[in-house]
């Protein structure tokens, strides 16, 4: 048998071998690049120049301005009423994430509703459980007064 009938006979294994380094090539470089950190390193010196953070989807955030004034119109209209309590609690905890109005504007509205709540029923309390886990999530300054009041007010967690 010569040399090129040899090679005929184990061709595939070679073909084999060949594709395993190059795959182990294309790891070993993917693996290198490390584009978390160059991700992480743009925004780090995005927000050292400009001070803010990179913007979010446009689309995303006038969705999220828009759910804010809706349920502040519907808040205003009717406070009583807990469906326009949830949505102003969880229009709340969306413009925060999205950075949608100042805090301050932010913490008054989700007041107003902690306040009406705080002097109404238990039931009410416990119907808004949900929105109010997602306020205490979102605003961790809110986070005592909403659990004293889930306890207090609703025995959601006892």
């Amino acid at each position: 048998m010569s040399f090129s009938e040899a090679l005929l006979r184990v061709r595939g294994q070679l073909a084999f071998l060949l594709a395993l380094v190059c795959s182990t090539a294309v790891i070993i470089y993917l693996e290198a690049l490390d584009a978390e950190a160059r991700i992480r390193d743009q925004v780090v010196a995005q927000v050292a120049v400009t001070g803010e953070l990179p913007d979010r989807s446009t689309g995303l955030s006038k969705s999220a301005r828009d759910a804010l004034e809706l349920a502040r119109s519907d808040f205003e209209r009717d406070p009583e009423v807990p469906l326009h309590q949830a949505a102003l609690l969880n229009a709340v905890v969306l413009a925060t994430a999205n950075g949608v109005d100042t805090a301050d504007a932010l913490l008054g509205d989700a007041g107003r509703v902690l306040a009406m709540l705080e002097q109404g029923s238990g039931q009410q309390v416990r119907t808004l459980a949900p929105a109010l886990g997602l306020l205490a999530t979102a605003v961790p300054e809110l986070e005592p007064r909403v659990l004293a009041l889930l306890n207090a007010r609703a025995g959601v967690f006892e």
